[in-house]
């Protein structure tokens, strides 16, 4: 069982670019309105970019982040008018929903699964959802908890050999996340006034390279993910 390492990789090419930036800034050799109420929106898209690469372009939330803070950085930097930006709410509005439609669709709503080849897809807004999922072969998916929460069990459930992918968002939210005893799973993320708990027992031993591994892909906001077994 491994334990969950924080992505410093992320924060640290995160602080090397901003350092940079100040850097040239200050040396003259280019001229960069540094103020936050101007680049604030590069954090969305850094976000964004982050969640897109670590999933290997399977987070559709992560889109939504890119479309944002795309149009609110090209609003700040004068590129776009405010007759543009009108048009933006109603694009994010269709945008989200085909998100909905994406993750709600088929037949894998049911509170139990023991088809091959299962993923998670939930999606919750205000509200809040239980699912428990017995698979044989369980790959992952996606979870999103939006002013919401989300309790995933995944006791019962085996996986295929090699890395498989969850990708959890909880801005203004949480998830339970409830594995079997045993599993092997790599945390990534960086929680932004949120944090990421593995409450999981502890076992010792030596881990097996080629046991199947569980990469979670985390976003939390303002909010949190509790691992559990």
């Amino acid at each position: 069982m491994s334990d969950t390492p924080k992505n410093h990789f992320f924060l640290a090419f995160l602080l090397i670019f901003f350092g940079l930036l100040i850097l040239l800034n200050n040396l003259g050799v280019a001229s960069f309105d540094l103020t936050f109420g101007t680049w604030w929106p590069l954090l969305l898209i850094v976000i964004g970019l982050h969640q897109l690469l670590s999933s290997r372009f399977t987070n559709l939330f992560a889109f939504v982040l890119l479309f944002v803070g795309g149009s609110l950085q090209l609003r700040k930097l004068g590129l776009i008018g405010s007759m543009h930006l009108r048009l933006f709410w109603p694009l994010l509005l269709i945008l989200f929903g085909l998100i909905l439609l994406f993750n709600f669709g088929g037949a894998r709503r049911r509170g139990v699964e023991t088809k091959p080849n299962n993923t998670s897809d939930d999606v919750v807004i205000f509200g809040s959802v239980e699912r428990r999922i017995a698979s044989p072969s369980y790959r992952g998916g996606n979870v999103t908890a939006l002013f919401g929460g989300v309790t995933l069990d995944l006791r019962g459930s085996e996986m295929p050999a090699g890395t498989n992918f969850l990708n959890i968002q909880a801005v203004f939210g949480g998830v339970d996340l409830i594995l079997p005893t045993g599993w092997t799973i790599e945390v990534k993320g960086i929680p932004v006034f949120g944090g990421i708990e593995d409450q999981r027992k502890k076992q010792v031993g030596t881990e097996d390279a080629n046991q199947p591994k569980l990469r979670i892909n985390a976003l939390v906001v303002f909010g949190g993910i509790d691992i559990k077994d």
